[in-house]
């Protein structure tokens, strides 16, 4: 079993290093087949990410929605990150009568068949490949937009530091101000407080089309793992670590070792009836580290991920075929900096 990351499709590198102190590797689901983010594409080359893309097909229209959606929203939004912020629930592309709106501005160049889908879908049964590849759409926008946030504080944060380096070289060496190391930062702006409810639903059904089950799904935003614990009253604390170090090497026996513990614990978490109630040892000490990270896990009882996730989905028209596998339980984590 491996930890699958939630519910973003974009992931920065300091939170995907994060997330390889923890876990040997985590599953980042993509909703295009092409052009992954180079952030994504460097960490799969090194191994800390396994990239996977449930909903295939439809590859050439996606890539013409993206473009025209860039045109649009250059010309109304002035940009991918205040269509996020300014446009809230109004679409989130998840049915007919919404992704409607959409459409009449940007595909203007879709065939007359799908120019007519909606005058059709009143009299016929809803498309679901059209319907999710409207959702696949969305995804490809929030992850421009998590991007281009996180680039953006990445800069700041730099900036900042620049700024600070001056103020010291200016007052002498006897005067020194604390200075951040951004190398492990992510962004204060959580890129969950935005559409949170909306975004979840559309992982959700990019996680339903998965054949290879999980019970383990990880977040690195308070916004979403708030959100999943408002929906499960039975979800319960099950395992804290509030010091794991971030490991520059990766290859450390004593990590594997932990890593291994870990994921063993877990996987029982998730497959056994009756809760053990045993922990594990903390993550071993690095001197060395760049820094630290807080790693906690919840658990819901009874209920596979299918059933769980199912309170974040309001159309069932897009599930995919769902299959127990072994997991009886699923486990919510969330790593925090």
């Amino acid at each position: 079993m491996k930890p699958i990351y939630f519910p973003f499709t974009y992931i920065s590198e300091p939170v995907a290093k994060a997330l390889g102190s923890c876990f040997r590797q985590t599953v980042i689901y993509q909703p295009s087949a092409l052009n992954h983010p180079e952030t994504i594409q460097k960490c799969a080359e090194t191994g800390l990410l396994d990239i996977r893309t449930p909903v295939k097909g439809n590859q050439d229209k996606l890539d013409m929605l993206i473009k025209e959606y860039r045109k649009w929203a250059d010309l109304h939004q002035g940009g991918g990150l205040s269509f996020f912020k300014t446009r809230g629930n109004s679409i989130p592309f998840f049915d007919e009568t919404s992704s409607s709106k959409i459409r009449s501005d940007i595909v203007r160049n879709l065939d007359s068949e799908s120019r007519n889908i909606n005058s059709e879908s009143k009299k016929a049964e809803p498309d679901v490949s059209k319907l999710l590849l409207n959702i696949r759409l969305f995804l490809c926008i929030a992850q421009a937009f998590d991007m281009q946030n996180w680039e953006l504080t990445n800069d700041l944060a730099s900036f900042e530091k620049m700024e600070q380096e001056l103020m010291n070289n200016l007052k002498g060496e006897n005067s020194q101000f604390p200075i951040p190391n951004s190398q492990f930062s992510i962004p204060k702006d959580d890129p969950g407080n935005y559409m949170t409810a909306e975004r979840t639903e559309a992982w959700v059904h990019l996680m339903q089309h998965d054949p290879e089950k999980s019970g383990l799904f990880i977040t690195s935003s308070r916004s979403v793992f708030e959100h999943l614990a408002d929906k499960s009253p039975d979800m319960k604390q099950v395992l804290y670590f509030d010091s794991v170090p971030l490991y520059e090497n990766k290859k450390d026996e004593k990590l594997s070792h932990w890593q291994d513990s870990l994921m063993e614990h877990l996987d029982m978490l998730s497959e056994t009836a009756e809760i053990p109630t045993d922990s594990i040892a903390p993550p071993p000490a690095d001197n060395d580290c760049s820094g630290k990270v807080s790693l906690t896990f919840c658990l819901v009882p009874g209920k596979t991920p299918d059933e769980f996730f199912d309170c974040c989905v309001k159309n069932k028209i897009f599930q995919g075929e769902k299959k127990g596998g072994a997991c009886k339980n699923t486990l919510i984590g969330i790593i925090e900096f």
